[in-house]
């Protein structure tokens, strides 16, 4: 084992010193069923290549918590369906992604961790094809002004916790999500920007929890929460577009509070469990549209509001 240990190592040096010589892309190959360090190849780039690009193709079953700092242009690339499972017993991120631009992560499974990936400090994260599952804390975190884009990416089963959680004006972007079984399935803090198409966010405690947020709703569906579909606080902002749904939730379809905004542009709020599918609660609050939902509601407006035109 550790002269295979060695010879990984020295086969790492070699690749990055080529690299180096002649400005091409480092692409390595990480087997964890082999002992193969995943930690040692993100620390041997982050020396040598931290501009990137790099790229490192990932296999087996790796347990750990991995940071990467002030890296950019990194791809980590599983084709086989490798896995990444916490070893903190919960109180560290599995993927700890700080001060680094265009880091990708595609198919992997993550398993537990304080997140399952962390997008912080001003990064962009690319996250592609995951499974992201099974902790207490959240599956996603994206803080500290970082921008995450998903796509096509399963956030489940963080019981007692949040399939994702962004905050401190940072912005995700989802398409073609899954976020379901989680305690809350997405909660959006201060100054968050939260654009989805064709997500689905299913059976969760609360479908999405905002607070003085901004969130672009195109198509997919809002269904089988515990209580609301979504819950709108703290002057937040929701436009709903292109046919989403929400709809068989425990509570309201979309509740708002405290100087909240919905506009309902397409949207199908209807069948929701506990009686109003938009419910305006105090105080303040303001809808464009809502009649066009199908739904049952409390909300007023005037009736210029109700007339057929575009939200700007």
């Amino acid at each position: 084992m550790r002269q295979n240990a060695k010879f990984f190592a020295l086969f790492l040096l070699v690749a990055m010193g080529a690299a180096s010589q002649y400005a091409q892309a480092v692409n390595l190959t990480v087997n964890c069923d082999r002992h193969e360090s995943l930690h040692k190849a993100l620390r041997l780039l982050a020396a040598s290549n931290p501009q990137g690009p790099n790229k490192i193709a990932v296999l087996g079953s790796c347990k750990g918590n991995f940071v990467i700092q002030s890296m950019d242009r990194l791809t980590l690339i599983t084709n086989k369906g490798a896995s990444i499972t916490d070893r903190s017993n919960g109180s560290l991120a599995v993927l700890d992604i700080e001060d680094s631009h265009s880091v990708s992560v595609q198919g992997f499974t993550i398993n537990g961790g304080a997140q399952g990936i962390l997008c912080s400090t001003a990064s962009v994260c690319y996250l592609t094809g995951n499974t992201i599952q099974g902790g207490g804390g959240s599956g996603l975190g994206v803080g500290r002004g970082s921008h995450a884009f998903l796509e096509s990416n399963v956030i489940q089963n963080y019981n007692g916790g949040r399939g994702a959680t962004v905050d401190d004006g940072s912005q995700m972007f989802s398409s073609n999500d899954i976020f379901q079984g989680n305690e809350l399935g997405i909660v959006l803090g201060d100054g968050v920007y939260f654009v989805a198409s064709n997500s689905s966010i299913l059976n969760n405690g609360v479908g999405i929890l905002a607070a003085a947020s901004n969130l672009l709703i195109y198509g997919g569906t809002i269904s089988g929460s515990i209580g609301n579909g979504m819950t709108m606080l703290g002057g937040s902002t929701v436009v709903f577009r292109n046919g989403a749904t929400v709809t068989g939730n425990g509570g309201d379809g979309v509740h708002l509070e405290d100087a909240s905004f919905a506009g309902f542009q397409s949207a199908t709020v209807t069948g929701n469990l506990s009686g109003l599918d938009v419910n305006c609660a105090p105080q303040f609050t303001i809808t464009h549209f809502v009649a066009r939902t199908g739904g049952i509601t409390n909300c007023v407006e005037p009736a210029s509001n109700s007339q057929l035109k575009d939200l700007k």
